[in-house]
């Protein structure tokens, strides 16, 4: 179906009903609110029966006929013949948009309130999953609607298994805080960490020699590096070069038998001694020399006196951040490559387009931006996209906005200096709907003023398709014809301006990824602009064999401007009924000159060792292993927990405990996953001799449920500290050992790392970066013999509680030991940052 046909028969309605509407006054006084209660829940036949209540408190008379609700939901979709006499529902488009129409009798005057029941086919098990986003539509206007959930008082709610403080409790069982001087001060931990007795008073007077600069030229001359780093990040340091090295407390030299990245940092009570072989290698060096100085700053301590050799695992370590679905600009986007550059990780993949949104300008197609980058009410999506995942009527401040061509060259110069290569993220041909809506509208535009070329030019849409298809995420028309040479051109002149981009920024152009995963099977089928060219034989005799050419011209092009292209792994698969469950590799290989990245690793689906099968095969190849690396999976069944879950819940421990180089070492993740001798003994494990095709790991946040930028944050951190230990510090010397005796070592390296979390890692960015919370998880506790104990994911954390059932403040009583509590006390448990922001709270129950 056609996007022109779709929206004839999608908005047919609102079409009728806005001539109708203009009895509704445009006094928006107060609020409209929307209360959706879940009254029971069936997970057997995945039902819930919900409570819809409508309260009006504005001035406007939401006449009969004359209103509409619409809101977002990920799960939970009402049934229609469930509704009342009265009242309809349409689902739009995705998994996301929904409208009620009332009719008769369904008024609700400026001061009322309506309550009707629904029986919804799918469960809200988490928060993230139902109602967000709601606005009623009246008289051609829009009011914001104020949507709630309640669901503590559902019955069958113990289906759910929801952690309890309890739970939690014995979960932290193995963790146990430890004495500050056992603990390494520097993370991701280094290679090599040797402490010595005593310390030393910080440096506030740096009087540097640079035997690189001051004996011979050298590319990687410190002076540069120190007046614009370690000036913006030292507290209170002033720098004096020196040509004398007896008069210096602050020596830098290349040692050339350091690897790329690699580096040596020697504090002793006199000198501070760094020895590199690259750019990358130095700005690590300063960038573990600062953690040291702000944790002893932090601390009130004086610097260790340490000998740190350190250098990289993979030399890919990377992370994905989706600001299509939701937006974040600019700055923030700064901000995180700060701390990705604190935490020594290097590579970037900013996805940038996607169903839901376009967020890079392309001056010469602004249509992309004007229509692409925005989410809100539209009748046809002339002006904008549909909203989704909560952007509301007007797409609020994360579902609209976009990164100008200025703001892009200046992100790329700001990560070429702190070692961080952004790798830009377009997809193609799939997750491609914010696009194809954009060229619609030009191409109709050109139209209405008879430029037929023009219109034609960029078109991504065949307007006679009449596949039936529907992605991953429920669309019927997100994706790019292939067989359309206005789509290749679309291509071509994307990737021609993002490398001007990085032209102009002086920044080297290396790797453009496509995406393309998630290709929904019956794409182009009814397609007539494809069935001429396989009539005529002109590209190809299958409609696989043009995607392969395409993808294929795509390389090219992105080849002829000095960069490789990437996308996930679902491009070298074929192309089935299988959809994301097929593991057979196509014939065409890409000269091997591309980059996969292995994502689908859902535990027990069958796809854990793809990414040995691609590395094998010759490809190199990223590990972004969705059930370890994924920081938008919930990190447990709570229903305030962010995320989805659609690859299991992805918590720290299993993104720090599992093993790249070969994901069944580890016993314990083995038997927590549910995974057999047998099954693992059928699966491809990594060629020795083909490790160097595994070049590295990569961490992806994508932004459905990111909903603004404290979500965000939570997401982001700690879950970046434990992805960057994995992929910088060496391999550690547990996984090797047989099955019977690698749990302890194991746990005992896990309550080494958290605690080095919770007493200097987060109390570091605390103090780097106050106003960017970081998730706390809610605390264990139990009550016996009217005694509170208690247990923290990060020992060092602060918790505090309260006991009569109020939620606990910053202020309130901080555990520090078992404590004594009274038999009738209502005990809340909520954890604290050095900066007292706190995480959410969890009741103890007896």
């Amino acid at each position: 179906m056609n996007l022109n046909d779709y929206f004839k028969t999608k908005f047919s309605c609102l079409i009728f009903i806005s001539w109708i509407f203009l009895s509704c006054t445009s006094d928006t006084s107060t609020e409209i609110k929307f209360d959706y209660t879940i009254n029971s829940i069936d997970i057997v036949n995945n039902q819930m029966d919900v409570t819809f209540t409508i309260t009006n408190s504005t001035k406007v008379d939401l006449d009969e006929q004359n209103w509409s609700l619409h809101w977002n939901q990920i799960l939970g979709s009402p049934v229609q013949g469930s509704l009342p006499d009265g009242i309809d529902f349409e689902w739009v488009n995705g998994n996301s948009y929904f409208i009620f129409y009332f009719g008769k009798k369904w008024s609700v005057l400026a001061g009322e309130r309506i309550s009707f029941n629904v029986k919804t086919s799918g469960v809200v098990s988490r928060l993230d999953f139902g109602p967000k986003g709601a606005f009623v539509v009246c008289g051609g206007k829009t009011i914001d609607v104020k949507n709630t959930i309640h669901w503590e008082n559902a019955k069958g709610l113990a289906q759910l298994n929801l952690p309890t403080a309890k739970s939690r409790f014995e979960k932290l069982k193995n963790i146990k805080s430890l004495k500050p001087e056992r603990i390494d001060w520097v993370l991701p931990r280094p290679l090599s960490y040797i402490k010595h007795n005593g310390q030393r008073p910080r440096l506030e007077t740096w009087r540097v020699f640079d035997e690189d600069y001051f004996q011979k030229s050298s590319e990687f001359s410190a002076v540069d590096l120190f007046e614009k780093m370690v000036k913006d990040r030292f507290s209170a340091v002033h720098i004096e070069w020196t040509d004398s090295k007896s008069k210096s407390n602050i020596i830098i030299s290349s040692e050339k038998t350091l690897s790329n990245e690699a580096y040596k940092l020697n504090i002793d009570s006199d000198k501070i001694v760094i020895k590199h072989n690259s750019y990358a290698g130095l700005l690590y060096a300063l960038q573990s020399l600062y953690q040291i100085d702000q944790v002893s700053l932090i601390e009130q301590i004086d610097w260790p006196i340490v000998e740190i050799n350190d250098q990289p695992r993979f030399a890919y370590r990377g992370f994905m951040l989706d600001i299509s679905r939701h937006y974040f600009g600019l700055e923030k986007l700064k901000q995180i490559i700060d701390v990705m550059s604190l935490l020594k990780l290097n590579q970037f993949d900013l996805k940038l387009a996607d169903d839901e949104g376009w967020r890079l300008e392309i001056p010469e197609l602004a249509e992309l931006t004007e229509i692409g980058s925005n989410r809100g009410y539209t009748n046809d999506e002339k002006d904008r996209l549909i909203p989704m995942y909560g952007s509301g009527a007007q797409g609020n401040a994360w579902g609209n906005g976009f990164l100008s061509k200025t703001d892009f060259i200046e992100l790329l110069q700001y990560a070429q200096f702190r070692n961080v290569n952004i790798i830009p993220n377009i997809s193609f041909s799939s997750h491609a709907r914010a696009a194809i809506v954009s060229m619609d509208v030009r191409r109709d535009r050109f139209m209405a003023d008879g430029q037929i070329d023009k219109a034609n030019e960029f078109a991504l849409s065949d307007l006679k398709d009449k596949s039936q298809y529907a992605s991953a995420q429920l669309y019927n028309d997100n994706t790019i014809n292939i067989c359309m040479e206005s789509s290749l051109a679309f291509f071509d002149k994307v990737i021609a301006e993002v490398a001007d981009m990085y032209h102009q920024a002086k920044v080297p152009f290396k790797q453009f990824n496509i995406g393309a995963d998630e290709l929904p099977f019956g794409v182009w089928e009814g397609s007539p602009v494809c069935a001429n060219i396989i009539g005529e034989g002109q590209r190809g005799k299958s409609l696989d064999e043009i995607y392969n050419q395409t993808l294929s011209f795509l390389r090219d092009r992105i080849e002829s401007r000095g960069a490789i292209m990437g996308g996930w792994e679902d491009f070298l698969l074929i192309h089935s009924k299988n959809s994301q469950s097929e593991t057979v590799m196509k014939q065409e290989k890409f000269n091997y000159n591309v980059v996969p990245y292995s994502w689908n690793n859902i535990w027990g689906g069958g796809r854990e060792d793809m990414v040995y099968k691609f590395a094998n095969a010759g490809f190199k190849t990223v590990m972004s292993n969705s059930s370890a690396f994924y920081f938008d999976m919930a990190d447990d069944r709570d229903m305030e927990s962010h995320g989805l879950n659609w690859s299991g819940y992805v918590d720290y421990f299993d993104t720090w405990a599992i093993d790249p180089e070969d994901i069944f070492a580890n016993v314990t993740l083995n038997k927590k996953h549910d995974l057999s001798d047998e099954y693992i003994a059928k699966k491809v494990l990594l060629d020795p001799v083909k490790r160097n095709n595994l070049i590295g790991i990569q961490s992806q946040l994508f932004g459905e449920t990111v909903r603004n930028e404290h979500i965000l944050n939570e997401m982001l951190l700690p879950n970046l500290l434990v992805f960057a230990e994995r992929a910088w510090a060496s391999r550690p010397t547990w996984i090797r050992l047989p099955a019977d005796q690698q749990k302890a070592p194991m746990l005992e390296d896990w309550n080494m790392f958290v605690n080095a979390l919770g007493q200097h890692a987060i109390p570091f960015l605390n103090h780097q970066y106050k106003d960017l919370n970081i998730h706390l998880s809610k605390p264990g506790g139990i009550i016996r013999n009217d005694t509170l104990f208690v247990r923290s994911q990060f020992p060092g954390i602060r918790v505090c509680y309260s006991t009569d059932g109020s939620l606990p403040t910053a202020y309130d009583n901080i555990y520090e030991n078992p404590v004594a509590v009274p038999t009738d006390a209502k005990i809340m448990l909520r954890a604290f940052d050095r900066n007292n922001k706190g995480g959410k709270a969890i009741e103890v129950l007896r």
